[in-house]
C-alpha cells in the first residue's frame, strides 16, 4: 500500500486529486490532501512528518506554481518522498520536467498512469517505463514515455473522491458543487491547449467523450445526499457540444434532479431546442465566450470560428428562455486597439449580458497563440516558461501601442456593459493611469459576479475570494 499526499495552494475543489484518489483507493492505496491557504506553509512540514507519504503530488497550471516548487523541496527534505507533478503545465511545457524539484511528470489523463505508479512503488518495481510519465533517473536525465490510449468509457472511472476537499468546512458547506460530464473539446481556439492535446492523442481514441446521463445524475444525487447542493456547476468547457446527449441529459436532469445549475456553452451551439431545454431544466446561468468585439481578431487571431450574429442569436435565445448568461472577454489580444476593446464592451452591452467576465490575454506556452506572438514580435525572444509565474494580471506582450489602456479597460469594462451610456466615459477613463482605483473597482465586480452567479452569501464570496484565488467557479 502506497501513501499519497496531494498538496494544493488555494481553497477550491480540484478534480485532479479527487479522480486520482478515487482510482488509487480501488487498489488499497491511501490518499490525503492539504490546502496551504487554509493550514499555512508551516503546516506542510508537520503533515509530512505525520503521514510519511511515499508520494507527494501536485496538479498545476501555467500560472502561480512557485508555491509547488517550494513545497516539493520541503517534501524531499522532510521525507524523501517521490515528487509527482501533473496537470496542464507539465503536459504542455515539457522542459518543466527537468526542474530539480520534479521527480516524475505526468502528461495527459493520469488515472491509469498514477495507479500503475503506486502499484509499482508498492511492489518495489521499476517505474521508468510507465506510459504517460516522464521519469527522472539518478543521473538527472529524463525518460519521456509515450501516452497510453484515452479512456473510452468514462462511466468506468470512479466518482471523484470529494472527501479530500470536503474535510474543509468552507468547501463542504458551500452550496455550489462542481461536476464534469465529459472530457475533450472539439474546437481549436489558438489560445487553448485542446488542439495540442488532440494531436498528442491522435490515433489513441476518441478525444471528445461524455459520461452517460444516468452516470452523471447518479453522482449528483450521491453528492446531494451526502453533503447537500444548492447550485450544480457543470464546468466542462463545452457542455452543449453534443446536441443529442445534452437534450437527453437535460430531460433526465429535469425529472430526477431539478436543482438550479450553471454551465458553459458556445454561442454557435445554441439553437431554439437546446436553449428551451436549458431553461426548462433550471439553468441559472449559462456562460459563453465573446472574447473580442472585433470579429476578424476573434476568428483569425483567436480561432474562435464565431460570428457576431451567432453571438447575438445565442443571447436572444437565452433571454427568451429566461436563462441569464455571463460572457467571457479578453483584452490585450495581439493587434488589438483601444477602439477594438471598446467594441467588445459595446457588443456585450448590446446583447444584454447579465454578468461580464474579463481577463488580460496571456499566450500560454504550447499553444498556437504563443508561437504566433513569438513569430510576429509580440513577445521577447527571452520570454520563457519561468516567466509565466510572474505574469497574470498584466500582459507580457510588446509592440502594442494601446496595451496599457486595454489593461485598464479590462478592469472597468463592466461599467460600460451595465451602463451603456457610460461607454464613452469608460473609454476616456482607460486612457488615465488610475491603476489602484481600477483594481478596487475590478475586485468589487468580481465579488458581485461570484455572489450572483453561484447564489452565494456575501460571507462565502469573501472567504473563498481570499483563499481560492477566484478558482472555485
Amino acid at each position: 500500500m502506497a501513501r499519497v499526499l496531494f498538496v494544493q495552494d488555494f481553497l477550491y475543489e480540484s478534480f485532479g486529486p479527487q479522480l486520482l484518489a478515487a482510482a488509487a483507493a480501488g487498489n488499497g492505496h491511501e490518499c490525503d490532501l492539504i490546502i496551504l491557504a487554509c493550514e499555512g506553509r508551516r503546516a506542510l512540514a508537520r503533515t509530512l512528518r505525520r503521514l510519511r507519504p511515499d508520494v507527494v503530488a501536485f496538479s498545476i497550471s501555467s500560472f502561480g506554481y512557485d508555491w509547488s516548487l517550494e513545497a516539493a523541496r520541503a517534501a524531499k527534505e522532510e521525507t524523501g518522498a517521490l515528487r509527482v507533478f501533473g496537470g496542464p503545465h507539465p503536459t504542455f511545457a515539457p522542459e518543466f520536467a527537468r526542474r530539480p524539484e520534479v521527480d516524475v511528470a505526468c502528461r495527459g489523463e493520469g488515472e491509469g498512469a498514477f495507479l500503475e505508479l503506486l502499484d509499482a512503488l508498492d511492489r518495489g518495481a521499476d517505474i521508468a517505463a510507465i506510459p504517460n510519465l516522464t521519469v527522472k533517473g539518478p543521473d538527472g536525465a529524463t525518460r519521456v514515455n509515450p501516452v497510453r490510449p484515452l479512456v473510452g468509457d468514462l462511466d468506468t472511472i470512479p466518482f471523484p473522491d470529494r472527501r479530500l476537499h470536503f474535510k474543509y468546512a468552507a468547501l463542504r458547506e458551500l452550496p455550489y458543487k462542481r461536476f464534469l460530464v465529459g472530457r475533450g473539446c472539439p474546437y481549436g481556439c489558438t489560445y487553448c491547449f485542446n488542439k495540442a492535446a488532440r494531436e498528442m492523442y491522435r490515433k489513441l481514441g476518441r478525444y471528445v467523450r461524455h459520461r452517460s446521463p444516468a452516470n452523471v445524475v447518479a453522482e449528483i444525487l450521491d453528492v446531494h445526499r451526502r453533503w447537500g447542493i444548492g447550485t450544480v456547476g457543470f464546468v466542462d468547457d463545452t457542455f452543449t457540444t453534443d446536441k443529442r446527449w445534452v437534450l437527453e441529459f437535460l430531460d433526465l436532469y429535469r425529472r430526477e434532479v431539478a436543482i438550479p445549475f450553471t454551465c458553459l456553452v458556445r454561442a454557435n451551439e445554441l439553437d431554439e431546442e437546446v436553449a428551451e431545454a436549458l431553461g426548462a431544466a433550471g439553468c441559472r446561468y449559462a456562460s459563453f465566450g465573446v472574447e473580442v468585439g472585433n470579429e476578424r481578431i476573434r476568428n483569425t487571431i483567436l480561432g474562435r470560428r464565431m460570428s457576431d450574429e451567432q453571438i447575438r442569436t445565442a443571447a436572444s435565445l437565452l433571454h427568451q428562455n429566461n436563462v441569464k448568461f455571463l460572457t467571457y472577454n479578453m483584452f490585450g489580444v495581439p493587434g488589438e486597439t483601444l477602439e477594438d476593446g471598446v467594441r467588445t464592451v459595446r457588443l456585450n452591452a448590446e446583447i444584454g449580458t447579465d454578468l461580464v467576465g474579463s481577463s488580460v490575454f496571456q499566450p500560454l506556452i504550447g499553444t498556437e497563440s504563443f508561437e504566433y506572438c513569438r513569430r510576429e514580435g509580440f513577445l521577447d525572444e527571452e520570454y520563457t516558461v519561468e516567466d509565466f509565474d510572474r505574469i497574470t494580471t498584466t500582459s507580457p506582450l510588446r509592440n502594442m501601442p494601446d496595451l496599457r489602456r486595454l489593461e485598464r479597460l479590462h478592469k472597468i469594462a463592466f461599467l460600460g456593459v451595465h451602463f451603456p451610456r457610460a461607454i464613452p466615459l469608460v473609454a476616456r477613463l482607460a486612457r488615465l493611469p488610475l491603476g489602484p482605483l481600477y483594481t478596487v473597482l475590478f475586485k468589487l465586480s468580481l465579488v458581485l459576479r461570484f455572489k450572483v452567479r453561484f447564489n452565494l452569501s456575501l460571507g462565502d464570496v469573501i472567504r473563498l475570494g481570499l483563499r481560492s484565488g477566484g478558482r472555485f467557479g
